[in-house]
This record gives C-alpha cells, structure tokens and sequence, in this order.
C-alpha cells in the first residue's frame, strides 16, 4: 500500500507523539518496545516499506534452501 505524501507526513508526526507516549509511559520495558515495532512496522506498511510476514517467509526460504529442499 501507498499513501499519499500529505497523509504520511501527518501520519509520521502521530507515530512521532505516539512513540514519546511509550517512552513517557510506565510500560515494561519488552511491552514498550512491542508497542514501538508495531506501530513503526503499520507506518512502514502504509507507505509500501513493510509486507507483514516477510521477515519470517524469507527465513524458512533460507532454511528450506540450505536443506536442499
């Protein structure tokens, strides 16, 4: 997905306050960052940087290539 310069720029001050949200929180420090990689992942998403699942599919194509299969 693409989104358009304008949104994204808006979107990316959002995820910006969001992100200080976390810091500012009391969240443990694992929940935090889940927060923080998830909502980082979403921006990347709208803006075609991010297919969710990727990182996973393209490391069982590497174990199932190294196995010969």
């Amino acid at each position: 997905m693409r989104t358009e310069k304008q949104y994204l720029e808006e979107i990316n001050r959002l995820l910006a306050d969001y992100l200080q949200e976390i810091e500012n929180s009391d969240l443990k420090p694992l929940s935090a960052q889940v927060y923080q990689v998830q909502s980082k992942n979403f921006v990347r998403w709208i803006n075609g940087e991010f297919t969710p699942g990727e990182v996973k599919k393209s490391k069982r194509q590497a174990q199932e290539k190294a196995q010969g299969n």
